[in-house]
């Protein structure tokens, strides 16, 4: 045992150190802090659980453990700001406190049954990491592969824990839960790695960093301190991305996404500001009467879709529109209403935009 928890503190730093030095300092951000808050957790555990042994402390290493099962919370919750939403991290960080303290004051009697309930919340966040996951246009493939995998093996394995009853106080099931949970931790460190490095250094867009952000809050700001309401946050995102991933390559996929930011340049006024708020889409904040912003998206949406002769699968985009006058000057708010309008045109068939309010349009 001793063996593996020294592998398990050998991985752990690597992944630390990989994580901070080649994520979060290539792109610092919300979801990067999240990731390297992980693997900075997994470590810290694996050198307290080392030191428990030594110390022969049950209670220490206990906590230890409750502590560690939050880290599919708090990668779940880097997924999250990853793709502009709030990240709920306070919910991971509970979990793990609310862990530590229960396995480290619970008695014999009741420490496995205590585990099984530690599993299980695990098992719930590492659902929650294949849905995010699912989400992106890759549907959970590629360099996502690894950490879906795994996550789904994590919760097939906290299902299993919850309903089987087979936990008990005898020190041979303990050891070998030990056992299982040491292996366990190795493969989700390396699995994890993997995938959050390559999003984290890879094409896809925080939106939580970059210049938009910082500009549009400070416009919206200012805008409300004058009291304007002509302002609107429109999300554009390309329609069936996934699809057009898997025909057209990276590379190609990267043209489509270059050629749209060019169409959203060309269809809004230069004082409007664009960015890059996911890996489908586009956000554009812009101050003009409905009419007129109207006309705009329907050029916008025309110029997207025209055909061209060297294209081999169509492209068509969906927009949603938030205004200030309705959803307020926080930008948070404005980008998740405005991604939820986006979402709605683009299940009701795409190419069409659909304003936050609840009306919708369609050319």
């Amino acid at each position: 045992m001793q063996v593996l928890q020294i592998a398990q503190c050998v991985i752990a730093t690597i992944a630390t150190i990989c994580m901070v030095g080649l994520g979060f300092l290539y792109r610092p951000g919300r979801a990067t802090t999240l990731w390297s808050l992980t693997f900075i957790l997994a470590m810290a555990t694996s050198y307290t659980d080392v030191v428990a042994t030594i110390l022969g402390s049950d209670t220490l290493r206990r906590a230890a453990l409750g502590l560690l099962l939050c880290a599919p919370g708090l990668i779940w919750a880097g997924l999250r700001a990853y793709r502009g939403a709030r990240a709920h991290s306070w919910i991971a960080l509970l979990a793990g406190i609310a862990g530590a303290i229960a396995l480290a004051t619970l008695s014999d009697t009741a420490y496995p049954w205590g585990v099984r309930a530690a599993y299980a919340v695990s098992a719930v966040f590492a659902a929650l990491t294949t849905l995010e996951l699912v989400r992106r246009p890759e549907r959970g493939g590629g360099t996502s592969f690894p950490l879906s995998l795994f996550s789904l093996l994590f919760v097939a394995v906290g299902i299993t824990t919850a309903s089987a009853g087979a936990l008990t106080t005898d020190e041979t099931d303990l050891a070998s839960l030990r056992l299982v949970n040491g292996f366990g931790m190795l493969a989700y460190i390396t699995c994890a790695l993997v995938t959050l490095l390559f999003l984290a250094r890879g094409g896809a867009v925080d939106a939580s960093r970059g210049v938009f952000p910082e500009v549009a809050a400070e416009r919206l700001r200012r805008a409300q301190a004058a009291g304007e309401r002509s302002w609107a946050l429109l999300y554009v995102r390309v329609d069936d991305a996934a699809d057009l991933r898997a025909v057209r390559g990276d590379a190609g996929y990267a043209a489509v996404l270059a050629a749209v930011h060019d169409d959203i340049c060309e269809a809004f006024p230069t004082e409007a500001d664009i960015g890059r708020v996911a890996l489908d889409a586009y956000a554009v904040l812009v101050a003009q009467p409905p009419t007129v912003l109207r006309e705009r998206v329907r050029t916008l949406l025309r110029t997207i879709a025209a055909p061209e002769p060297t294209q081999d699968v169509s492209v068509s985009a969906s927009v949603g529109w938030a205004g200030v006058a309705e959803q307020g000057y926080a930008l948070d708010d404005l980008l998740a209403a405005a991604r939820t309008s986006a979402s709605a045109a683009a299940g009701a068939g795409g190419d069409r935009w659909e304003r936050a309010v609840g009306r919708a349009a369609a050319d």
